[in-house]
């Protein structure tokens, strides 16, 4: 409980060191969002052992990036994400990567597409810290002010993990569809 109050607080404390406003050359990005995703299992998924997927999973995310923007509409971030499955009752934490396009200029109101990837790492005993995710998604920033924007994304993911309960069947593999809501800090 205590090293999930830790990186908890770490994330809070990034966003607001990284999201301070910069006077230089390149400009820094921080953007933050919750997730909720449905999951289903995936067709190549050696956990399952008979013909049909599971489809009644979710998950719950946080996840944080801090970046560089280049030429005001590419970035690239890097962060990290704490991903919490519902239904197999499991906690990951990749590192991730993150590439985005914006359509408009400086968090102005507009469209963004990005693809995430990442690798999990091990903090706790209920897993064994193996496997990886990623995630591709389109959004659109809907406010801004001098402080920060906001906004929404949709995305498909897919997640890969070997549980220590379950290391005989292999990598537990999801795929999901879900929805985003996140801020800008600036």
């Amino acid at each position: 409980m205590k090293k999930e109050i830790i990186i908890i607080v770490i994330i809070l404390l990034s966003n607001f060191i990284f999201g301070q406003e910069q006077k230089k050359k390149l400009q820094y990005i921080n953007m933050s969002s919750f997730s909720q995703a449905k999951n289903t299992e995936s067709y190549f998924n050696k956990y399952t052992k008979n013909n049909s997927r599971e489809s009644n999973g979710g998950s719950l995310e946080i996840n944080t990036i801090q970046g560089v923007k280049f030429f005001e509409v590419f970035s690239i971030s890097v962060g990290i994400s704490v991903d919490w499955n519902i239904d197999k009752t499991f906690l990951s934490t990749p590192l991730i990567i993150d590439l985005r396009i914006f359509s408009s200029k400086n968090n102005k109101p507009g469209f963004f597409t990005y693809i995430q990837t990442g690798q999990n790492i091990k903090w706790s005993d209920s897993f064994a810290g193996n496997g990886v995710t990623a995630k591709l998604g389109a959004g659109y920033i809907f406010t801004e002010n001098n402080k920060a924007s906001f906004y929404f994304d949709l995305f498909k993911k897919s997640k890969q993990i070997k549980t220590s309960e379950f290391q005989n069947n292999g990598y537990y593999t999801l795929t999901g569809f879900g929805i985003s809501l996140g801020i800008i800090f600036k």
